[in-house]
């Protein structure tokens, strides 16, 4: 892939954690002088700064890291114009599916920008064959997220305990989080314009800014 982006592109910087893996692309790649590659765990590399701006950035990553990892890169300043990246088929279509299915993952990628899965990936067209389908999810960062910088923190704090009762409706977690009765969390949501007997896979962006533009001033986390 490294040869193939090198072959394109004006200058490319892999990041690779793997001393070994480092040597043999030491070796591969002899010769290419657009390309560098910077040893190192690349959740601890401010990715934004290896690079000139405008950057993309692609990758086959390992599939543990795809949560993290994807959070880390659209964090950067600035951000990547594109994400390119290979992870487990339905990782990808739950981040780029519509408000139904989401998960918290889902929304911490939505929240900067849009995705879209460009093609899925058969387990043969690796080696070893894995047991899992692949497919490249493709992000496009929006100029800024869908909420300030500074709030983005207490926002998915704020939003986490929903996702972790995903099978309650709306009403009986922000009671929950409020600390109200049902009754009063029901009505907060009806004033927002939410059904109450929801469930937080079902809300929209929008949806999940207003609930939290509106209960976030009264919500007081542990």
């Amino acid at each position: 892939m490294t040869q193939a982006l090198a072959a394109r592109a004006r200058s490319v910087v892999g990041v690779e954690v793997d001393p070994a893996c480092v040597r043999a692309l030491g070796l591969t790649l002899k010769g290419l002088s657009n390309v560098r590659i910077v040893e190192g765990d690349v959740l601890a590399q401010e990715v934004g700064r290896l690079v000139d701006p405008p950057y993309r950035v692609a990758g086959n990553i390992p599939y543990n890291l795809t949560g993290a990892l994807l959070v880390h890169l659209l964090e950067q300043l600035p951000p990547p114009r594109r994400i390119d990246v290979v992870v487990q088929r339905e990782v990808a279509q739950r981040i780029a599916a519509p408000p139904g299915s989401w998960s918290l993952a889902t929304l911490a990628v939505r929240v900067y920008g849009r995705a879209e899965v460009a093609f899925t990936i058969p387990p043969e067209a690796f080696f070893p064959v894995p047991e899992v389908a692949s497919a490249l999810l493709r992000i496009t960062p929006d100029p800024e997220p869908a909420l300030p910088r500074d709030e983005l923190k207490a926002f998915f704090r704020f939003a986490r305990p929903f996702f972790q009762s995903r099978r309650k409706q709306l009403a009986n977690v922000l009671a929950q989080v409020l600390g109200v009765a049902k009754a009063e969390a029901r009505e907060r949501l009806g004033v927002t314009g939410i059904d109450p007997t929801r469930r937080a896979e079902t809300l929209s962006l929008s949806e999940w800014a207003a609930l939290f533009r509106r209960e976030g001033p009264n919500w007081k986390p542990d």
